[in-house]
């Protein structure tokens, strides 16, 4: 936006023109400019009184009162000068104090309404100066100094957001890496046994090991998300969310992993088993196409590892059908099936050989397949089959008899062989017929 200094009426009834008003601005502040120190401790003092967020620790006033006194002597450089308020850099004490308050994780509104009000009280400051002129050459001289000020404020606030940004997005990036590396050390074995050094981690981390986790990993298909930093934002709320929903015992560790994954960690108050309805209401809040693993609950630096481990293996499941990822999986229920997945091919050919033809992937196999597989997780109830697949009991009955025909045996003593091997199916993909 360019300024462009309008007409007035000036006393004696004469036209006020733009080199008198421009005149009369600079008169203002060549009168200010002798008294700048006392002007910007007076903004110092307001903006710390009103704004909580600022009152910090004595460093951070200092730097406060620095970057306040380098806008005043700036704005009153250019109302003196005629400049163009965009086209003078920031302050680089302002610039400073923004990447200060993002070390300090004060809140970017705080640093935005600082301006806003600093602008204010500068005002009236001038508008106290521009008083002791007449009253047409007072309103002309105001009217032009509160346009510099607004157009000046604007550019320097769009500077300083920036640099405030940039520093805060610098230092996540140096927190994660640090915690990432601690966690890894962990999951390596290479813990601290020291109660001093195992504090100094936990202090890192935000997260003590003396209590029971639930390791979870939390992704997005991809291609579903935006930038990573965005990405990690959602996984933490997702996290988050999950703990608040399964009623964790306090705040959940969550580090990057990938620009499209996240590790976490939930403290529980016990060993009892996540709850799939549970963490799948808790994903039907968010966005579509996040999907989340968990492991079983388990105690200490080695719980730790444990179930993260178990909740990796689960995810692995949950993506080897090829198909798309159910949104919650839980380890407690492919345990079995995880292990399988070291040896995809070969868990297949064993699954072949113990199903035969039910392993084929015609969909009409599917469903008896799928059936026979509910009929012997409910221990042999039609009933409770009929009512978990939405179907009448008899068919129930017809699909059982059917997958023994295709089968082409009954079951004996390979039941577990058959229960597994169906299982192993439902997540792992049919196992197509050799050659």
């Amino acid at each position: 936006m360019t300024i462009e200094p309008s007409a007035t009426p000036a006393r004696d009834g004469a036209a006020t023109d733009a080199t008198d008003v421009a005149g009369e601005v600079a008169e203002v502040a060549a009168a200010l400019a002798p008294r700048r120190g006392e002007v910007s401790a007076s903004i110092s003092d307001v903006l710390a009184t009103r704004i909580d967020d600022l009152r910090g620790d004595p460093a951070l006033r200092d730097l406060l009162g620095a970057s306040v006194e380098g806008n005043v002597e700036t704005i009153l450089h250019i109302l003196r000068h005629e400049l163009d308020p965009r086209a003078v850099d920031p302050p680089a004490a302002a610039i400073a104090y923004a990447q200060r308050l993002a070390q300090h994780e004060v809140p970017v509104n705080a640093l935005i309404r600082a301006y806003r009000v600093g602008q204010s009280h500068l005002m009236e400051w001038a508008f106290a100066e521009a008083t002791r002129r007449p009253g047409d050459v007072a309103a002309a001289a105001s009217q032009r100094i509160v346009l510099v000020v607004m157009e000046y404020v604007d550019h320097v606030t769009q500077h300083v957001v920036a640099a405030y940004e940039a520093e805060r997005d610098r230092g996540r990036r140096g927190r994660h890496a640090m915690r990432v590396a601690r966690v890894r050390d962990v999951l390596a074995g290479r813990a601290p046994t020291a109660p001093d050094d195992r504090l100094a981690v936990e202090s890192t981390l935000g997260y003590r090991f003396s209590t029971v986790h639930l390791g979870l990993v939390v992704w997005r298909d991809p291609g579903e998300g935006g930038a990573d930093g965005a990405g990690f934002g959602t996984f933490e709320r997702v996290a988050l969310d999950v703990g608040t929903a399964l009623g964790a015992a306090g705040r959940p560790l969550v580090v990057p992993w990938d620009a499209d994954s996240a590790w976490a960690w939930l403290p529980c108050r016990d060993d009892a088993a996540p709850s799939r309805e549970v963490v799948a209401g808790v994903l039907a809040r968010h966005d579509p196409g996040l999907r989340v693993a968990a492991g079983s609950p388990a105690g200490g630096v080695e719980g730790f590892r444990t179930t993260h481990d178990q909740a990796r293996r689960a995810r692995d499941v949950a993506l080897a059908g090829g198909g798309e990822p159910p949104p919650v999986t839980l380890f407690d229920e492919v345990g079995a099936v995880a292990l399988l997945c070291a040896d995809r091919d070969g868990a297949l050919a064993w699954v072949r050989r113990v199903l035969g033809p039910l392993a084929d992937p015609d969909p009409g196999v599917g469903r008896l397949r799928e059936t026979l597989r509910v009929f012997l997780a409910t221990g042999g109830s039609l009933a409770s089959t009929a009512k978990r697949l939405q179907v009448h009991r008899n068919t129930v009955k017809y699909r059982v008899g059917r997958a023994h025909e295709v089968r082409g045996r009954p079951l004996g003593d390979d039941r577990l062989d058959v229960e597994l091997a169906l299982l192993a199916c439902a997540w792992l993909g049919p196992a197509a017929p050799a050659g």
